[in-house]
């Protein structure tokens, strides 16, 4: 791809959007034009001390600017109009994971960036986590060996599904969760999943009125034969010291490793006991998060015409197991990635 000086337009306005708009726009060499968000009420956001302008819809706005990048960060199962619109305009994008949560919009997706040939980038970004790099760096220097299991733990309390995400009941642990952790496993093991089998339950969250899992469990074998155990769930209770609860274990032939990142950080105990991280944090006026580092990187990648290090590829296999999970959930029985 050739290089540009990226304008770019963000497709959602709310928590995650905001977070690339301030890497955006504290980035001399890059311009942040605005953003599309219907459900916005203001017309404007506030990104540190300028004004950014938000528009309903993607025709309002490029009738009045014109960029050449965009980073979709709306609900999950509304990317696939966003993301066929932009790549049928010729413009970069950074698409939120999963690409989509349903077979027909991720293949939609496909087939319009592939038609297109535009640069899409996905947003796994524990592959700029700190611990998750590390880990990395020893599987490549082969001190840990070959990959024979690994076991990733990502889950939420109640506050997710029950106040944070409006959307919630459109989505599920599995939807929401482990992309992450597929990405993870597979980007570790250097090695694709290719069967799976799934349980879970449902009917807690249900009860406090959102209809969806409350816990997936998945068993996934690798094309090279080692195995993951994936587990997200959405019931852990508030009082755990921070809303998110990520554990992994990587076990070589060589050595293991153990990131436990819902605990690295500082502990905090007042009525409640609560963990600050320290694996991210603003330092002089730079946002060191892992989601930072991904935004930086999309800049990075299109000011030098560099491919993606997380291709739309990578997000279609990782949807690919996804949908076995979801058909093994409901059959029973362990299913092939197809």
């Amino acid at each position: 791809m050739d290089a540009i000086n990226p304008r770019v337009l963000i497709v959602g306005a709310g928590l995650r959007g905001r977070i690339f708009a301030d890497v955006i726009a504290g980035d001399p060499e890059s311009e942040l034009v605005g953003f599309v968000d219907p459900a916005f009420p203001a017309g404007w956001v506030a990104i540190g001390e300028r004004q950014f302008p938000v528009w309903p819809n993607l025709v309002t706005a490029f009738a009045q600017v014109s960029p050449n990048a965009a980073i979709i960060a709306t609900p999950d199962f509304l990317h696939a109009d966003a993301v066929v619109a932009l790549a049928n305009r010729g413009v970069a994008i950074m698409l939120e994971k999963p690409v989509a949560t349903s077979v027909e919009d991720t293949q939609r997706i496909s087939e319009a960036v592939e038609t297109a040939g535009v640069y899409c980038m996905v947003a796994f970004e524990n592959r700029w986590n700190t611990p998750f790099v590390k880990v990395r760096r020893a599987i490549e220097s082969g001190s840990s060996g070959r990959p024979v299991f690994q076991t990733a733990n990502l889950s939420n309390t109640y506050f997710v599904p029950t106040r944070m995400l409006a959307w919630a009941g459109k989505s599920s642990p599995l939807w929401f969760l482990m992309p992450h952790t597929v990405d993870l496993v597979q980007w570790l093991a250097g090695s694709d999943i290719v069967r799976v089998f799934a349980l879970g339950s449902r009917g807690v969250l249900a009860s406090r009125g959102v209809d969806t899992w409350d816990v997936v469990h998945a068993l996934a074998v690798h094309q090279d034969g080692s195995t993951s155990s994936l587990t997200s769930a959405w019931v852990l209770p508030e009082g755990h010291p921070a809303p998110v609860d990520f554990t992994y274990e990587y076990v070589g032939t060589e050595a293991s490793s153990l990131v436990d990142v819902g605990r690295s950080g500082v502990q905090f105990f007042t009525d409640r006991h609560t963990t600050d991280g320290v694996l991210d944090g603003v330092f002089d006026g730079i946002n060191s998060a892992a989601p930072a580092w991904m935004a930086r990187r999309f800049l990075s990648d299109l000011k030098r015409g560099h491919e993606p290090e997380t291709p739309l590829a990578t997000g279609v296999q990782v949807n690919k197991v996804l949908f076995a999970i979801e058909r093994s959930l409901s059959s029973g029985n362990s299913e092939v990635v197809q």
